[in-house]
């Protein structure tokens, strides 16, 4: 069996967290000065962790998180992939979460009840953001497995991390709530795969333990964090 421990980022703060606005897979800001800095603190966090590959998602604000955990890990094969992008808020992307909330809660509730079709007008719901990690995960152990990688850095966000962990480690996305998250926090997730190159790889079918959740003692000297009312997406 081949052992992958899996390293789940959310990116540093951007301008649109530190006001408190709905941050999609259509809203693409940079990181703000706070969210360079916890990416700074992240990086030292993994810097002794002999990464053998950084994946991210194709936001630009995960992808500046990545490279600035990169400085630490410089022949280390980086990937960006948008398939783990945010999920999608819809006609709601880019408003301020106070003004948004009635909507994105019947949504999360509707999340926490088993309706996993349930979506905002031009959103995604939580089964269509589930098929498309799924199919990125596939991948993503199949190329791990065939080089021989044993940790990966995934750099990605809030809500979308949490359907990761709902699909991959609880097996049951109304318990995706369950895993907390802030900028630059990270969960540690670890898998055994069948070292047979020709033995299907279904992430489904795969035990994904948990090692470390939602840590974030790196980040205790960094002050204020984004609005608590972001941190429940």
């Amino acid at each position: 069996m081949t052992k992958i421990d899996i390293y789940l980022a959310r990116h540093g703060q951007t301008a649109a967290n530190a006001a408190g606005v709905l941050q999609g897979s259509s809203i693409n800001p940079p990181l703000n000065e706070l969210g360079r800095r916890q990416a700074d603190a992240l990086a030292n966090a993994m810097k002794d962790e002999n990464l053998d590959w950084i994946v991210t998602s194709g936001l630009d604000r995960a992808i500046e998180t990545a490279n600035i955990v990169a400085k630490f890990h410089e022949n280390t094969p980086f990937l960006s992939d948008s398939r783990l992008n945010e999920i999608s808020w819809g006609e709601q992307d880019g408003v301020k979460m106070s003004e948004a909330k009635t909507v994105v809660d019947k949504v999360a509730h509707g999340w926490m009840n088993g309706d996993f079709n349930a979506k905002i007008t031009g959103g995604e719901s939580a089964n269509e953001g589930k098929a498309r990690i799924l199919e990125a995960f596939t991948d993503i152990l199949k190329v791990a497995r065939e080089r021989n990688y044993r940790k990966i850095f995934v750099c990605i966000h809030g809500r979308i991390m949490r359907v990761i962990m709902g699909t991959l480690v609880s097996k049951d996305l109304s318990k995706m709530h369950h895993f907390p998250h802030t900028n630059c926090c990270y969960h540690q997730i670890r898998v055994e795969l069948d070292a047979d190159a020709e033995s299907a790889v279904d992430p489904e079918q795969l035990t994904f333990e948990p090692i470390r959740i939602d840590v974030r003692d790196h980040l205790a000297d960094l002050g204020k964090l984004e609005p608590a009312i972001c941190r429940d997406l």
